[in-house]
């Protein structure tokens, strides 16, 4: 059986399988009672938000030539 025939094959048994489901199709009944929920709300704060700490500086490198302590 070559790998095009094999392909085929399965997938004439992969779409004869379905979902699963089996009986007749159908459309559920409409509901007439509607049940809508407001979004949560979000929690408000009251303190103010720090801004974001900068990095240190980095520290400046002595000239070339220089002796270090």
């Amino acid at each position: 059986m070559t790998r095009r025939t094999a392909a085929v094959l399965l997938a004439a048994v992969a779409s004869l399988a379905g979902c699963g489901l089996k009986g007749p199709l159908y459309l559920p009944e409409k509901s007439k009672e509607v049940v809508v929920r407001p979004a949560p709300a979000e929690p408000k704060t009251t303190e103010p938000v720090p801004p974001a700490a900068e990095p240190p500086a980095a520290p400046e490198a002595p000239p070339p030539g220089s002796s270090r302590g």
